[in-house]
Formats: C-alpha cells, sequence, structure tokens
C-alpha cells in the first residue's frame, strides 16, 4: 500500500507510526499496571476495612455482654423478673439502657415471647416478636438484629435464677451516626442492606445510593474502564442472614492520576511525533534527492542512453557508490547488448550471418527492388568426415570456409560486394546473395566461387579434397518472396546432391510439389485421426497354382484425398515414413483388415492375409503387444496373418528385426520378403531370418513371358526358395502365358491383374464366389 506514496511520505509515515505505536503500546501498558495496582489496593483497602469492621463489631459485642451479664446478674432485677413485677422491671431495663446508651432493652420469656421491651424506637409488638425470633435462644449469643427497617447489634443473656427463668436483649442501633463513625474508621464509605433493599447509608449523594446496586451487581473486570466514581464490595455483617454491608472505594482520585498521567503521555508524544516529522522530512530529502538522480539515471538508461555522466552534485557515499555502479552497469549492458545482437545476428562458429538475420537482408533486398541470386551449397559426406578428422578439425574447415567466402567477396567489384551477404544455415550448409541485374551474370559468379572453395584444404599438413554440391535460385524467374527463394535454393542443393551434380538450378514446380507433398502429410494425419477417415483397404487374391485355389489375400491401403484424388501408396507410405507416422498407418491397417477377417471368419470365408510393415513397425517397441491385443480381441488366429518386410526392412537393424521375428513366428505369424531381388539381403542374411515365403519382386513378371533373362532369373530363384524350404509368390502376372510359365517353374502363388485388381472386401467375396479356376 505504501509504493503508491512518494519516499518522503513513507519515511513520514514510518517514523509518525513508529511513534504512535510506542506511545499505544506504552499507554496500554500504563494501563493494566495501574489497574492492577489500583485493583490489589483496593482489595487491600477492602481487607483492611473488613477486619477493623468485624474488630469493631467484636468489641462491641464484649461490651454489651458485659452490660447485660450485669443486668442478669442483679439481684433485685432477677426477683422482679421472677415475680413478673413489670413496672420494676421496666424501670431497671430503662435505668440500666440509659446508663450503658443502648437503643434497644427487651425482655423475653423461655418460649421467647416478649415481656416487655424499653426503647427509643416505639415498634409495634407484632414487628419486634416477628424480629426476635429470628434469634436463638441459648446462653450468650451475639448478632446483628434488623427490626422494622433498622439494624441493631444485639445481645442476648439468660436471666438464671438458678435456673434460667427468661432472656435480657440489649441492642445497638446502626444509625447515620454510627455509619459515619465506621467510616471514619475504615475510610470508605458503608451502606447497609437487608435483602438487597437499603437501610442506611453513610453517602451524603442520594444518587450515588440509588446507583450503588446496580453498580454491585454490574462489576467490571478492570476499575480504569468502569464509568462509576466507586467499587463496591458486599460482605456478611454480624453473621446475619438477612442483614449485609457494601463497602464502597472511591475511585475518583484514581481515574483523576490516571488521566493526568495518559495526558502527559499523549502531550509527550505529540510533541515528539512533531520533532519525528521534521527530522523524517529532513532525513527523506537527503535520500530522496539521491535517490531521484539515481531514478532519472535509471530512466535514462532504460530508454537505451548508455552513456553515464559524471557525477556533479555531492551525495552521501553509499549512493556515490551506487553512482558509480550504475556507471559500470551501463557500460556493461552496452557491451551485453552488442554481444547478444550480434548472436542473435550470426552464427557463433564461423561470424556469418545467420538463416534469419539472412532473411531480413534479402527482404531487403526487395524492397530497394534489387534482385538476387542465392546460391546455397553443402559438403558431400560432411557427416562422415566429421567423424573421421573430428568435430575440432570439421569446425577448422567450416570456419576455413567461412573465411574463403568473405575473400571471395573482397574479390567482387566493390559496388556488388558491398551488397553480399554470406550466411552458415545449419551444419555444412552456407548461402550467398549476389545482387544481380540479369541471370547470364550467375555463371561467372559460380564459376569464381568453385575456384575459392575448391582449392585443397589443409589440417596439419594433411590435404583435403571437399566435394562441393551448389544449387541456384534468382529472384528475377523464381520469385520476390524471401523466405520462399531461400527454399528453393536450398531444395536445388538437395537435388544437386541426389543427382550427383555439382551445380544445379531450381526448376518450376520442385517447390510447389514440395509443398504439395507437406499439405499431403497434414492431410493424412487428419485421415488417420479422422472417424469417417478415407483411407479404406483393398485385397488383391492370390491364386495357389497347385491347387487352382484362391486361399490368400494381400491387403493393400487406399486412399482418396479431399480433392477426391486417388493417392499413389507408394508416395503416401513414403511420406508417412519420413514425417514419423507410419507406425500409426500400419496400426490403422492391422486394425481394420483383423477386424475384417473376423468378420469374413463369421461369413465362412477362411483367407490368410498379407500386411505390409516398415522397419519402423517391427522396431516399434509396442508392435508386438498391439497385434497380439488385436487378434485376441477379435479372436482371429495368428496362422491367418502374413507379414511382409522388403529386404531393406530387414537389413535395418538385423539383430532386433531377426530376435521380434522368431518370437512372432514361434506365435503362429508367418513371414514374407517383398520385392526380392531389388533389394539389399545377401543369402546368407535370408538363410539366417525366420522367413516363410518370398515375393518375386514384378520388374521381373511384367514381361516373363517376352524375356528370357527374367525367365531364368524367376526360375532359378524359385529352385533356390525351394532349396531353401521357402514358398515363393510372383507378383505382377499380367497375362496367361506369363502364368502358364509359372506353374511349369513350380512356383506356389501368384498375384497379379491377370487374376484380379485390389479391390474393396465386399467386390472380393462378389469376385471370389463367381471365380472359375484358371489352371
Amino acid at each position: 500500500m505504501l509504493t503508491r506514496f512518494s519516499l518522503k511520505s513513507q519515511i513520514t509515515w514510518l517514523s509518525t507510526s513508529l511513534i504512535f505505536l510506542t506511545v499505544l503500546f506504552l499507554t496500554a501498558s500504563y494501563w493494566f499496571r495501574v489497574a492492577d495496582y489500583a485493583e490489589k489496593q483496593i482489595e487491600r483497602q477492602m481487607h483492611f476495612a473488613q477486619n477493623v469492621l468485624n474488630q469493631n463489631l467484636s468489641s462491641q459485642e464484649q461490651v454489651l455482654i458485659t452490660a447485660a451479664s450485669v443486668l442478669a446478674a442483679d439481684f433485685g432485677f432477677k426477683q422482679a423478673v421472677a415475680t413478673r413485677d413489670n413496672n420494676t422491671i421496666n424501670s431497671v431495663l430503662v435505668n440500666h439502657g440509659k446508663r450503658i446508651k443502648a437503643d434497644l432493652m427487651m425482655l423475653l420469656d423461655l418460649e421467647g415471647t416478649l415481656i416487655t421491651t424499653s426503647a427509643l424506637h416505639q415498634f409495634e409488638r407484632n414487628v419486634v416478636e416477628t424480629s426476635i425470633k429470628k434469634i436463638p435462644l441459648r446462653g450468650v449469643y451475639a448478632q446483628v438484629l434488623s427490626i422494622d427497617n433498622k439494624v441493631f447489634q444485639v445481645i442476648v443473656v439468660p436471666v438464671k435464677a438458678p435456673r434460667t427463668i427468661a432472656y435480657v436483649v440489649i441492642g445497638f442501633e446502626f444509625d447515620e451516626n454510627v455509619l459515619q463513625e465506621l467510616k471514619e474508621l475504615v475510610a470508605l464509605e458503608l451502606t447497609l442492606l437487608k435483602n438487597d433493599a437499603i437501610i442506611e447509608s453513610s453517602f451524603d449523594d442520594k444518587t450515588i445510593v440509588n446507583q450503588l446496586l446496580l453498580d454491585v451487581n454490574q462489576k467490571t473486570d478492570n476499575l480504569l474502564l468502569t464509568s462509576s466514581d466507586y467499587f463496591h464490595e458486599m460482605i456478611d455483617f454480624g453473621g446475619s442472614n438477612e442483614v449485609s454491608v457494601v463497602l464502597s472505594a472511591s475511585l475518583i482520585e484514581i481515574h483523576q492520576d490516571f488521566n493526568r498521567l495518559i495526558t502527559s503521555i499523549l502531550i509527550i508524544a505529540a510533541i515528539v511525533i512533531v520533532i519525528a516529522i521534521g527530522f523524517s522530512r529532513i532525513l527523506s530529502r537527503g535520500i530522496s534527492t539521491p535517490l531521484n538522480i539515481l531514478m532519472n539515471l535509471t530512466k535514462k538508461i532504460g530508454s537505451g542512453s548508455l552513456d553515464v555522466p559524471k557525477l556533479t552534485g555531492r551525495l552521501p557515499p553509499e549512493f556515490k557508490e551506487l553512482y558509480q555502479g550504475f556507471s559500470v552497469m551501463g557500460s556493461a549492458i552496452e557491451h551485453r547488448e552488442e554481444e547478444i545482437k550480434y548472436q542473435a545476428e550470426r552464427d557463433l562458429l564461423t561470424g556469418l550471418y545467420n538463416r534469419h538475420t539472412m532473411l531480413t537482408k534479402i527482404d531487403g533486398y526487395f524492397v530497394d527492388n534489387i534482385n538476387v541470386v542465392l546460391v546455397a551449397f553443402n559438403i558431400k559426406a560432411f557427416k562422415v568426415l566429421n567423424d573421421t578428422v573430428g568435430i575440432s578439425n570439421g569446425d577448422a574447415i567450416l570456419k576455413e570456409i567461412a573465411a574463403r567466402l568473405l575473400v571471395y567477396v573482397d574479390k567482387l567489384d566493390m559496388n556488388i560486394s558491398q551488397q553480399v551477404a554470406v550466411a552458415r544455415l545449419n551444419a555444412d550448409e552456407f548461402l550467398l546473395s549476389i545482387p544481380i541485374s540479369s541471370p547470364d551474370e550467375i555463371e561467372g559468379f559460380i564459376q569464381l566461387l568453385q575456384l575459392e572453395l575448391e582449392r585443397p584444404y589443409w589440417l596439419d599438413g594433411i590435404k583435403i579434397n571437399l566435394s562441393l554440391h551448389f544449387g541456384i535460385a534468382n529472384s528475377i524467374m523464381d520469385g520476390t518472396n524471401a523466405e520462399r527463394l531461400m527454399r528453393r535454393s536450398t531444395m536445388a542443393v538437395a537435388a544437386a546432391d541426389k543427382e550427383q551434380l555439382f551445380v544445379r538450378y531450381y526448376q518450376q514446380g520442385e517447390d510447389e510439389a514440395y509443398l504439395y507433398k507437406i499439405r499431403l502429410i497434414d492431410e493424412f494425419k487428419s485421415a488417420l485421426e479422422s472417424e469417417n477417415s478415407p483411407l479404406f483397404m483393398n485385397y488383391q487374391p492370390k491364386l495357389n497354382i497347385n491347387t487352382g485355389k484362391i486361399d490368400k489375400l494381400e491387403a493393400l491401403i487406399r486412399w482418396i484425398n479431399s480433392e477426391g484424388q486417388f493417392v499413389n501408396p507408394e508416395m503416401f507410405v513414403g511420406l508417412a515414413e519420413k514425417a514419423g507416422l507410419i507406425v500409426t498407418l500400419t496400426r490403422w491397417v492391422i486394425l481394420h483388415v483383423i477386424q475384417q477377417i473376423a468378420q469374413w471368419n463369421q461369413a465362412g470365408y477362411r483367407f490368410q492375409v498379407s500386411i505390409n510393415l516398415s522397419a519402423q513397425d517391427i522396431q516399434h517397441e509396442q508392435f508386438v503387444d498391439y497385434l497380439l491385443t488385436t487378434v485376441e480381441k477379435y479372436e482371429v488366429e495368428a496362422t491367418q496373418i502374413t507379414l511382409e518386410l522388403t529386404e531393406r526392412d530387414l537389413a535395418e537393424n538385423e539383430g532386433l528385426v531377426a530376435t521380434r521375428l522368431n518370437h512372432l513366428k514361434t506365435l503362429g505369424f508367418e513371414i514374407s520378403v517383398d520385392d526380392y531381388g531389388i533389394g539389399q539381403s545377401s543369402l546368407a542374411k535370408l538363410k539366417s531370418l525366420p522367413v516363410d515365403e518370398l515375393k518375386i519382386d514384378k520388374c521381373f513378371i511384367l514381361t516373363l513371358d517376352q524375356c528370357a533373362k527374367d525367365q531364368d532369373i524367376v526360375s532359378s530363384t524359385i529352385l533356390l526358395g525351394h532349396k531353401l524350404g521357402l514358398r515363393v509368390v510372383a507378383e505382377g502376372v499380367e497375362n496367361k502365358e506369363s502364368l502358364a510359365l509359372l506353374k511349369e517353374f513350380n512356383c506356389d502363388y501368384a498375384q497379379g491383374y491377370y487374376l484380379s485388381k485390389p479391390v474393396t472386401a465386399d467386390k472380393l467375396i462378389q469376385w471370389y464366389d463367381d471365380y472359375e479356376p484358371i489352371i
């Protein structure tokens, strides 16, 4: 919250708040300490007053007992009591009462009935008798007694002659005068209560007396929190069950003392706060001034101006060091920005531009209406060279190429060289952009560049000759889009490498074909994920030449794209392999083929179906589990499935492939080698792999009836396959004559358009039901 205020305000608020909190805590501490002290003082005062009051009552009691005992022992009084001489009794009681200044003189019979009474107060007989019945008649007894809202301290003494014949009751009244005397004695106000009703009080102010009962019943825990001027405490009085006394201690002086203390603290606090505010302003001004200087400096650095001016004014040492730190920081930032900019624009190994910077440069040419030729080149088999000579030596060669490129640029015409840009696009691929006015100039630039780059390279006295492939694209013929033009030049390099050409120009349509493949991959991925996929399976029958029956099929995937065009399977399967989608594609094929086999089994058609796999499929760690799970789910036997791999796929990671194929073969699956005769497998590899079937590639079968060499190759391959214990399938059978030759060569199965094209599952069953053996 304080961040919304200036530093001056924050310092002022901080100091003021600290002082205020200090005063607050001190006041609270004084409050509780004073309250605790006052409460303890009043407790002691109450305890002292109660002791004094009890001692006074006890002393008065002894006086009454002595006076009563003297009266009860008087012979004349005894005789008068015995004879019930009321005149004599009254006379004695009156005289004796005056002598001891008693307020109440009574004589009771043994039943407690009033015989006679002498008092300054005239009470009705029934009132007196009701009250004296509360007095127990047993020996000498003292008690505080209330009669008609008057309070007396009474003594009961038996009159014996020699047996007890009556009881003398002597009492002293607790009137206002007595309470005033007790007030002076205990230094507290006293109020007598009878059953929570006030009888007599030493208070002069009746308002206080009227408020007294309420204050007694509503005591507060803290004396300083009460609004009352007195603290009251009710105690027993003379052992009476109905009369009690309230001791009242004045709190006025305590409140006044505390208020004076708080007032003093607040006055001192106010003075200190004023002083603190003044000093805070001075301190904040001393801090804010150098901070403003530093803040302006940071704004200047933040805006990009890294030139820090020399300090002119005087600052505290700490701020001076901080200012110097900002100066150092500005220089460091400037240096770091240059490094970052260099790293963002350059290739760190060679110092040439990177791809992003090169695109910016080419865009700049087109903004200025300058045509350029992009010359991209790479080093043939650079990875092999790097592995041979080592990474550090490979880097040295790349640096040497960069240096030669810069030399080449310097050799060009000055007007041209100033506009040439050179970049390293990736590991061994470089790119030059050279301004041109006509495509005819390109060949001269390339010849000079070849002369510069193809000179031998030396590493520790060893001569190394590099083979370079150049790809050319220019804005006059190939467009003025920087990214497209760069892509076309790199495509030309890739084509040069593939076609084993030293220099190759971009050819119209290649980029469109490339982009078509990219779109095709995206569409194919969506087709694999779609519930209503445009992908579908076709099945091509295989003829058992020995029996003339159809008992085997090959599953072939087909695709009609969003434009309604048939996409060549070799194209989209190859793209799937390059895009990492082949495993997903094979899973899609396995699922749909096994579902179809299950449907045929239920319909009474039993076929063995071949499924084409790639090396990526068989090496995938989850392939075997997925295949087994799917077969088990749809209750299809493993013997109904043949897994086809090409010779190339069998040769890739041969150890792992052989292990997994052996495992699948033990489970009942059959293994077929597809496209045999055009791959890379040797007979030794073929012997070591768990193969059940050879498929002779169609290039040997298509013109079998016309080519004697094809006949020799096919017949010898069939013979070799049988000697190895393998079944042989010939694919690409186009006519009756080729089929007859295959039967003559003892081939096991034939497959081709002469029998049937690949068709959907429904059309296959129609064809199968109408099929008549052709052998």
